[in-house]
């Protein structure tokens, strides 16, 4: 699988494949690494990659983690193919919020006729086990919410419709 992580604000890809001694690492496309992951104790990583042994102490926060390795604290993101899909895939045409995937409508965020700003959250769709926050693909009022909470969505389902901001 791939990823995208931005550690320390550098965006690197991130390709994991499993392996008979646990993983296949590589990063931006250089040689794989193989890779030995455990987790001793909440919240501690200990990691075997290249001939070299590293523990890390990780720390989730709302937008990502802080790996902290040899008391130097890393903030990191990560985002896997599926979740990068859901954002990317949403629609912003005419200022219509879309899902390209099929998922459900966990809670919504705005009320029709709130003022939101572009990439404010507007929605959380589940789709494939993970909750997605779908934003506002530009700022503006909410003019419809096409969707309530508990629905499901197709791919392709008019989620919200945001009235441009611009000119008001």
């Amino acid at each position: 699988m791939t990823y995208e992580v931005t550690v320390n604000g550098a965006t690197l890809e991130v390709v994991v494949e499993r392996s008979e001694a646990g993983y296949r690492v590589s990063v931006d496309g250089a040689e794989a690494v193989e890779v030995d992951l455990r987790q001793p104790e909440a919240h501690v990583l200990s990691l075997v990659a290249g001939g070299f042994c590293y523990e890390a102490g990780v720390v989730e926060r709302p937008d990502g983690w802080d790996v902290d390795i040899y008391g130097t604290t890393h903030p990191c993101t990560v985002v896997d193919p599926k979740r990068k899909a859901l954002r990317l895939g949403g629609g912003a045409a005419e200022g219509v919020l879309s899902t390209s995937m099929p998922g459900r409508i966990v809670r919504l965020l705005v009320e029709v006729g709130q003022e939101v700003e572009a990439g404010q959250p507007l929605l959380i769709v589940e789709a494939m086990k993970m909750e997605n926050e779908m934003k506002a693909p530009l700022a503006g009022r909410v003019e419809a919410l096409m969707v309530g909470e508990g629905d499901a969505v197709e791919a392709g389902s008019a989620l919200a419709r945001i009235e441009s901001g611009e000119g008001s």
